[in-house]
């Protein structure tokens, strides 16, 4: 028998459709993976566990924690994302300097990444591990800079980064994650949060049990988040927005990059979307907000970050910027009346998260609206894209190789 929250729970009715209904809609495999996050997260700690002896070793090599060494946190696309969502904490943990730079980037300016002078950690967040731009990235680190160590974070075992990682011996480790995280679906989700779960874990490497019970509380969080937040984003939906604005500060900034790509690539561009953080956004792109504009808001735990959080969301609220506006919080309470919704993902306060570990939490937000969005504008979330112009590993690029320097080198 159906239960009365699985009938008013969009998430939960898309779960229940039979087979047939779910190929027609074309939802076979992104609504599940979004579903799955709070059991996928779960999971990662005691992966991590594992690899982290083998992680403290390549720290060591390059003279981490306390050294002079670098990490760069790479990935394409979404995968990107997840760098800028742990750069702060981990680098603070480990105290030294950390970028996260796309792997678009580093295979045409790898010279802007990596220090001529030091040695790096070089780590690769990849679902697939086959997007050529990554594979080219890692080959040129390899050939250019061999005092660079790697460590590659993926959802695919039999990836092509995976396959080279396992072939540099303790140059590099290669952590995978739950093979069901390695999302079928065209748009990233659980693949996404998981691989920001793990990327946190090197945070923690000296206190593996507190990182597994932080991980335990967030996927609490989590489940909060898709109890409630589904019927959010279809009431928002019935809005018909034309533009989405993701804002967040520190780490979700992170979330807010990655849940502006998600509702963009999973309605076909049909709802054209923008991130910011809240004081950055004052500098120009707040022109954007009109009439058509939902805005979304990843509130920060911090009480001093917030109080410039809440002067935007005040000022859009008096000066009637926007369409409709929904806050993600911990709690409901001081900020019930700034938004037309409240996400609450910790309404009792009981699970005390830190700013740092809200991404993978916040982003779910996002995901839904980007599924439910897709629906309403008559696409397949598993494949929104009616052209074909993306695809869930990117086609079309050709990688060239780099020209030879003077002396027969090919230094950055």
């Amino acid at each position: 028998m159906t239960s009365q929250g699985e009938q008013t729970n969009p998430l939960r009715r898309l779960l229940l459709l039979s087979s047939s209904e779910k190929v027609e809609l074309g939802v076979e495999a992104t609504p599940a993976e979004i579903a799955q996050q709070p059991e996928m997260w779960r999971d990662t700690p005691q992966r991590f566990g594992a690899a982290a002896p083998a992680i403290r070793d390549l720290l060591a090599q390059i003279g981490l924690p306390g050294g002079s060494s670098e990490i760069v946190f790479a990935g394409a696309g979404t995968s990107d994302f997840v760098g800028r969502c742990v750069q702060g904490p981990v680098t603070a943990a480990l105290g030294t300097r950390g970028i996260a730079c796309p792997t678009t980037d580093i295979v045409t300016h790898p010279q802007y990444a990596f220090p001529a002078d030091r040695p790096a950690l070089m780590v690769s967040f990849a679902r697939s591990g086959n997007s050529p731009e990554s594979v080219a990235a890692m080959e040129a680190v390899l050939a250019e800079r061999p005092q660079v160590r790697h460590l590659i974070i993926t959802c695919n075992g039999e990836g092509e980064l995976a396959r080279r990682a396992r072939a540099l011996g303790d140059r590099a480790h290669c952590l995978v994650l739950h093979p069901r995280t390695n999302d079928r679906g065209l748009a990233m989700t659980s693949s996404f949060t998981s691989m920001v779960v793990a990327g946190l874990g090197l945070a923690y490497l000296d206190r593996i049990d507190e990182y597994g019970d932080l991980v335990d509380r967030l996927a609490t969080a989590a489940e909060t988040v898709l109890d409630i937040a589904p019927a959010v984003a279809e009431s928002l939906l019935e809005r018909k927005p034309e533009r989405a604005c993701f804002l967040g500060s520190g780490a979700l900034y992170g979330a807010a990059v990655e849940s502006h790509l998600k509702l963009q690539e999973l309605t076909d561009g049909n709802i054209i979307c923008l991130c910011d953080t809240f004081l950055g956004i004052r500098h120009g792109p707040r022109a954007a907000i009109h009439d058509d504009t939902l805005v979304v808001y990843f509130l920060s735990n911090d009480p001093y970050v917030r109080r410039y959080e809440l002067d935007l969301i005040r000022g859009n609220r008096e000066q009637g910027s926007g369409l409709a506006h929904v806050i993600v919080a911990d709690r409901r309470e001081g900020i019930a009346d700034l938004a037309d919704h409240v996400v609450a993902f910790d309404p009792t306060g009981e699970l005390g998260l830190p700013d740092h570990s809200l991404p993978p939490v916040a982003t779910i937000v996002g995901q839904l609206l980007g599924l439910f969005a897709s629906l309403a504008h008559g696409l397949k979330p598993d494949v929104p894209s009616a052209g074909g112009v993306i695809h869930r590993v990117v086609q079309g690029v050709t990688i060239y190789p780099r020209e030879q320097r003077a002396g027969g080198s090919r230094q950055f």
